[in-house]
């Protein structure tokens, strides 16, 4: 079984319980997909409107579960809003690590079922293997094993990418998340070579599907491939192509090979839902945690018009953070980070270099025309199933 995560991006995750990660040994793969065939007897509790799909799992979100069990986590367990975590930085663009703690634990306290370290949003491209591994670090010593953290270590080659899955897995990584090489062009062939030596070291890997930076990347017949085969355990879609993630659980499913998956565009996370999604990896989570918990609980229970309300709300927020000239990625995670330290949940809104920093007209547009609004949407009280 295969657990994917869609969201507006496209790379790979590696799954590897934190256990094995000072270990050369892989993951008791019958023991997963003892915990597969589990997964897919749940369901949404109107059926689903896909009723092949398994559904979302109570992981995290059912009985109240104080620790996660790293010893006995499987891929499928994740579900539910899993935030690509904002980096905190000082004037000297290094870590700062109040600030990460302050904002971990908002997110936490808002109960957001897993963080996602080093992404895009966490600006990956501007952090060296160490700088990537501190934070990896002091994510897993906040969380305090109460959630799951998946370290991405994509890098331009195949060595590079060995060499931060390594120094992750070290740092106490749950499971390490990979973007197909991003510097050059590879056949099919060579991709799933890439991915099959990374799970030869660091157990399966999830399928993140990030075409705006890695290019095509797998194709969904290679995912279906390589998780019939143990490598991939799982992806992430930053596509935002609703299209692609439905075609994959379909071919998933043609192959009995189940894929829980995770959207992780923010313009897209109702509709994920009601294709299949078990969660969202989300941006706009370092916000407004509260709402698309909210959101993904109403969508668990089959409650299909808060869902789109609450997309609605999402939506209305999204177009009031767009800034003329402020559109990539890269700039998006700077004017989080302002909107952020505005909030009072961190000290500082550094990008890494050579990311500009806002203009006063900048700061004062978002000022009035966001954080009324950040404030309202994360006013919601998380109900007992999140905590």
């Amino acid at each position: 079984m295969v657990a994917i995560c869609v969201s507006s991006c496209g790379s790979m995750l590696v799954c590897q319980p934190a256990s094995l990660a000072c270990q050369r040994e892989r993951p008791n793969m019958s023991t997963l997909h003892g915990y597969f065939r589990r997964v897919a007897a749940t369901g949404l509790t109107t059926g689903g409107p896909v009723s092949h799909h398994p559904g979302i799992p109570a992981a995290f979100n059912g009985e109240a579960v104080p620790r996660v069990n790293q010893d006995q986590l499987a891929p499928t367990q994740l579900a539910g809003v899993l935030t690509p975590v904002i980096t905190p930085l000082n004037d000297d663009r290094q870590l700062d690590i109040d600030s990460l703690e302050r904002h971990v634990g908002h997110l936490l306290d808002a109960g957001v079922q897993g963080l996602w370290v080093n992404g895009t949003t966490g600006e990956f491209y501007g952090l060296d293997v160490e700088q990537r591994a501190r934070v990896v670090g002091e994510c897993v010593r906040i969380a305090d094993l109460r959630v799951p953290v998946i370290a991405h270590v994509g890098d331009t080659s195949l060595a590079l990418a060995l060499e931060q899955a390594r120094a992750a897995r070290k740092a106490g990584a749950t499971m390490v998340s990979v973007l197909p090489p991003y510097a050059a062009q590879f056949s099919q062939d060579e991709i799933k070579t890439h991915f099959r030596a990374l799970a030869a070291e660091a157990g399966p890997v999830i399928a993140y599907h990030m075409p705006q930076i890695a290019g095509p990347g797998l194709t969904i017949a290679s995912i279906v491939e390589l998780a019939a085969d143990g490598v991939i355990c799982g992806a992430k879609d930053s596509s935002s192509d609703v299209l692609w993630l439905r075609q994959l659980i379909n071919a998933a499913a043609d192959a009995g090979v189940e894929i829980p998956a995770f959207t992780g565009g923010s313009a897209v996370s109702d509709l994920g839902y009601f294709v299949g999604a078990v969660g969202a990896m989300s941006s706009t989570a370092n916000l407004v945690p509260r709402h698309l918990v909210a959101q993904y609980e109403a969508a668990r229970r089959g409650d299909w018009d808060e869902t789109r309300a609450r997309q609605r709300q999402t939506d209305e927020l999204m177009a009031a953070l767009r800034l003329p000239g402020r559109t990539s990625p890269t700039a998006i995670a700077g004017i989080y980070k302002f909107l952020l330290a505005a909030l009072g949940r961190i000290d500082g809104a550094r990008g890494v270099a050579p990311l500009r920093d806002l203009t006063e007209d900048e700061q004062e547009r978002l000022v009035v025309g966001v954080i009324g609004l950040i404030e309202k949407l994360d006013d919601v009280q998380p109900s007992p199933a999140s905590v």
